[in-house]
């Protein structure tokens, strides 16, 4: 998986990166004043894991994932119609002193909610094809 992933990543054109439009898989709530909890559900793969998943109390159902303050900002901004560029725009307003780095900030932590399968850029599901 992870060959893959990067194969794809460097097929994407960094001016598309800014268009993509990621899509959350997890369901979230606020904690206290901001922080954001994703609710990872317990099962998430298997041929049983929907019929699992379904049988556990709901006081187990799912791990909790505590996200700091930058994360619990971004998280917030995904809404299934921002772009990257309009998540790093947000970021920026949310957290002006971050403004130098936002960029490569805000594009590293969404690789990682991808790469843990938080959420996903439908978008970059097919890499461009190679014309030769």
């Amino acid at each position: 998986m992870g060959n893959r992933w990067w194969a794809q990543r460097k097929a994407i054109e960094a001016d598309r990166i800014l268009e993509m439009v990621p899509q959350t898989l997890v369901d979230s709530r606020v904690d206290g004043v901001s922080q954001v909890v994703l609710l990872e559900p317990r099962f998430r793969s298997g041929p049983l894991a929907r019929w699992l998943q379904s049988r556990l109390p709901p006081e187990r159902a799912y791990i909790e994932v505590r996200l700091e303050a930058f994360g619990s900002t971004i998280w917030r901004l995904l809404d299934g119609r921002r772009s990257v560029a309009d998540i790093m725009r947000g970021f920026v307003a949310a957290h002006p002193d971050q403004a130098d780095s936002a960029s490569e900030r805000v594009w590293l932590y969404l690789q990682g909610l991808e790469r843990h399968g938080f959420v996903n850029f439908p978008q970059a599901a097919t890499p461009p094809a190679h014309v030769e």
